[in-house]
This record gives structure tokens, C-alpha cells and sequence, in this order.
């Protein structure tokens, strides 16, 4: 199994048991940028005890076990225990997008690599930043310090569960 891990934290963000889709966006497909359609999973809670004693309760002795709906990326037992969504402004989003690519683009001189194509990358996401703005959703990941962006398009408004997006040049994997 092959575990990408976001440059600028070290936190894993994505493994190669999703299935990664090219970002296609108005007909254009945005070269070094990734979707994963995540999905609704279900979660067994298991066996929790109230500390009520049925039988005075006039109730069942037994109790059911219970499951809830889970994104699948987003669950920390399922997934990669995303926090969020988070409530940001579009400006707001953009102060932290230009930090993060600066930290990403640093990250990538340290390793002795150009940052010219994540850069690009990065510049060429912002159109669709700037019109998609109002369908994301932004997680944190467990050092809250990276985000990472749901999208809501079409396909994931029929599945009931948001795109994850991923910059490539912005990930290092790891094979376990």
C-alpha cells in the first residue's frame, strides 16, 4: 500500500486504495491535481451501556448495536480523521492558500527538487478556486496544519458525499 503524506505537515492525507480521478474542470483538466470521491460508510458504535438497569426499566435486557453514517476519507477510524468542515471566507481560504503554497514550495527547494511545477499547478487551481469557491468544503488534517478541500460537483451531490481534491507535487508517498 502506497500512504501520501502532504509535504509542508508530514501528515498522511490520501493512500493509493482510493481511486484518484484527474481534476477536470470545465472541459480542462487541471494537470497535478487529484479528486477521490469519497462515500457514506457505515460505522458500528457497538454495545454502549448507560449505566440503566432494564429490567426496572421494564426494557430488554439486551441492547442493539448501532451504526451510523461516516465519510469514509474523513473518519478517523475509516479514514484519515479530518477535522472540519471549517467555516472560512473566500479571502480568508485565499490568506491560507498562499501560506500553505509557500510552505509547500519551500518544502520542495529542501529536497533539492524545482517547485516550478507545483507552482504552476498552483496558479493554474485558482480560476477554478474563484468560481467553485462557494461548493467546497476545508478540512484540517490531525496537525491542523495543512487543509485539505471537498468539492461538491454533480457526482458528488448524487453520491451524498463530497469530492476530496489532492496537488500531487504537494504529497510525498510512502509504500508500506
Amino acid at each position: 500500500m502506497i500512504v501520501y503524506n502532504e509535504l509542508s505537515s508530514g501528515d498522511q492525507v490520501l493512500s493509493d486504495s482510493y481511486k484518484q480521478e484527474p481534476l477536470v474542470w470545465n472541459g480542462e483538466t487541471l494537470e497535478g491535481i487529484v479528486t477521490v470521491q469519497s462515500e457514506l460508510v457505515s460505522k458500528d458504535v457497538g454495545d454502549i451501556d448507560i449505566g440503566a438497569n432494564a429490567s426496572e426499566e421494564e426494557g430488554d435486557e439486551g441492547t442493539d448495536d448501532a451504526s451510523k453514517k461516516v465519510n469514509n476519507i474523513v473518519d478517523g477510524d475509516t479514514g484519515f480523521g479530518y477535522e472540519g468542515p471549517m467555516t472560512l471566507s473566500k479571502a480568508e481560504f485565499g490568506t491560507m492558500y498562499k501560506g500553505w503554497c509557500k510552505k509547500v514550495k519551500d518544502k520542495i527547494l529542501e529536497k533539492g527538487e524545482k517547485p516550478k511545477p507545483f507552482m504552476q499547478t498552483a496558479q493554474a487551481f485558482l480560476p477554478f478556486l474563484n468560481a467553485e469557491f462557494k461548493n467546497f468544503e476545508i478540512y484540517q488534517t490531525s496537525s491542523y496544519s495543512p487543509f485539505v478541500i471537498a468539492w461538491w460537483d454533480d457526482q458528488a451531490n448524487t453520491v451524498g458525499a463530497p469530492k476530496f481534491i489532492y496537488f500531487l507535487h504537494a504529497m510525498d508517498a510512502e509504500k508500506y
